[in-house]
């Protein structure tokens, strides 16, 4: 499994060392290929599927629930909705204080 973020946002640098530090070897995390439009998170599924956004974000979710243990200290059942609320809010970041860093911030 392949995760592409856009490593001209400061954020989404921050973020994909993170997952590389607490996911190494479960998920490869790779910058987005030159030229290519960079809008959101991009995951290749190991069967060569791609899924952007929030779809990846559940796939991610799904396939490594390890990421939800960023969420430590909420009870279980709430650590998926706040893995998706965190993805939301760093969106809305990313929009605001990131747009002229990265031109193609939707």
């Amino acid at each position: 499994m392949k995760l592409y973020f856009d490593s001209n946002c400061p954020l989404c640098r921050s973020f994909a060392k993170l997952l590389q530090k607490h996911l190494s070897g479960e998920v490869d995390i790779i910058p987005f290929p030159q030229g290519e439009q960079a809008k959101d998170f991009k995951l290749e599924l190991s069967n060569g599927e791609f899924l952007y956004g929030k779809e990846a974000i559940d796939a991610l979710e799904k396939e490594v629930p390890k990421v939800k243990d960023f969420f430590w200290m909420l009870p279980d059942v709430y650590r998926g909705k706040a893995l998706h609320k965190t993805y939301a809010f760093g969106k809305f970041l990313r929009r605001i204080f990131f747009r002229k860093k990265c031109d193609e911030c939707s």
